[in-house]
């Protein structure tokens, strides 16, 4: 019985011991914190370089093309934006490669790289 009781006191010391360590490591940490990243973050800015239109006159068609794609990739921007939330320090689109001839495979690999990540 006492090898009972003195191995439940051994237990119990050492689970105390690892909890106080635990909350020392814990204090340690938010105040190394409070002096190393005393300012807060501010919101990340979304920045999104969009092509210029070329310079010459092109016809309806192209102007219109270039004009979707300009909305396209300010709506690509917005919806990284709104996923990340303040999550990084900004980013910027710089381009964007449609991809519709792909195989199976590679839309399967795709969409479990995608859905991984999120």
């Amino acid at each position: 019985m006492d090898k009972l009781v003195y191995s439940l006191s051994v237990m119990l010391v050492g689970i105390a011991i690892v909890f106080v360590g635990l909350v020392i490591l814990i204090g340690c940490i938010k105040l190394i914190s409070a002096f190393a990243g005393g300012k807060k973050k501010e919101a990340p800015t979304v920045k999104a370089d969009i092509p210029a239109a070329p310079a010459a006159p092109a016809p309806a068609a192209q102007a219109a093309e270039v004009q979707n794609d300009d909305a396209l990739i300010a709506v690509i921007t917005a919806a990284i934006s709104a996923v990340w939330e303040n999550k990084s320090s900004g980013f910027t689109v710089r381009h964007i490669k449609r991809i519709n001839n792909a195989s199976a495979w590679q839309k399967a690999g795709r969409e479990d790289q995608t859905y991984s990540r999120i």
